[in-house]
């Protein structure tokens, strides 16, 4: 009899965490491009000669070298009935300044929610960070993020020089040093369609790869949905780009990284399904650093 008291304990426990889950989580918000050409190449002439991870690592270091853009990202996430996160970003770089704020909606397991903004003028750094969600509205129809509070800014205190280099380099976490550590299946073939190039980065994700070489994104994963790492599966993740000729120079204009995979939430005892989309987009010479932005800095 007492076994089965526990036993129905331990159930009524899940079941209310259940519940609980289903009444926090939030629902996946797909994040589709304006540009339909993005990640769908059917009809598009593929451009003769060019080799997609030579094109998107030529991108990419012109993309780090630029001093003048602004970057607007959107994130989704969504552990089905657990937990999702939703996030809005935009960056501006402009000469040595760099600017960069963002609200983070996160529903059932996801805790992370705050408003944040960060500003490096040349010499020093700022930060504001406010957690919760009492002062973010989500509206999910028109996958809109809004707060009422920015916090004050104050000092930053950590590690300037390696905030700077990953706002300004960060791509993504998986290792792509080498075409070696893209899968099987990846696509190098190049399309164009009025001057504008798009290609697929394919990633191995495969256990042995998620353990070795992409064992940075594995940790990110674990750390960022308290995941354990045994049991973790990854499909293999896809970046899609679209890069233009800007000033003479390939850069890009868009991408949207898709990742699917699975694992244990230590607080959960069933394997949990996960996805997640960033989109971002790519202006460049027309970096504006505004009053508003910088409301309340004080130096």
């Amino acid at each position: 009899m007492k076994n089965k008291f526990i036993i129905f304990a331990l159930l009524t426990v899940l079941c209310f965490s259940l519940v609980f889950a289903v009444a926090c989580g939030g629902k996946y918000t797909e994040l589709k491009a304006k540009d339909e050409n993005l990640g769908n190449y059917e009809g598009l002439d593929v451009a003769e000669g060019m080799s997609a991870y030579d094109l998107v690592m030529e991108a990419y270091e012109n993309w780090c070298n630029d001093t003048n853009y602004v970057r607007d990202e959107k994130f989704s996430f969504s552990a089905g009935i657990f937990a999702s996160r939703n996030t809005h970003l935009i960056r501006k770089i402009k000469g040595e300044e760099i600017y960069s704020q963002e609200i983070i909606y996160g529903t059932g397991l996801d805790t992370g929610s705050c408003t944040k903004k960060y500003y490096f003028d040349g010499d020093d750094a700022y930060f504001t960070n406010v957690a919760g969600t009492k002062h973010i509205n989500f509206d999910q129809g028109n996958n809109l993020l809004t707060t009422t509070d920015w916090g004050t800014f104050a000092p930053f205190t950590g590690d300037v020089r390696e905030e700077n280099r990953v706002l300004t380099e960060h791509m993504t976490t998986y290792d792509l040093t080498s075409r070696e550590y893209l899968a099987d299946e990846h696509d190098d073939k190049v399309y164009v369609d009025d001057g504008v190039y798009y290609c697929t980065l394919t990633i191995d994700c495969s256990e042995e790869m998620m353990k070795t070489v992409h064992r940075a994104a594995l940790d990110e994963f674990l750390a960022n949905t308290g995941a354990k790492e045994e049991g973790f599966a990854c499909e293999n993740t896809t970046i899609d780009f679209a890069i233009e000729k800007i000033d003479g120079k390939m850069k890009p204009v868009i991408w949207k990284r898709n990742e699917v995979y699975s694992g244990k939430h230590s607080s959960v005892p069933v394997t949990v399904n996960c996805q997640q989309t960033c989109l971002a987009y790519f202006t460049y010479g027309n970096a504006e650093i505004t009053s508003d932005d910088l409301a309340g800095l004080k130096k």
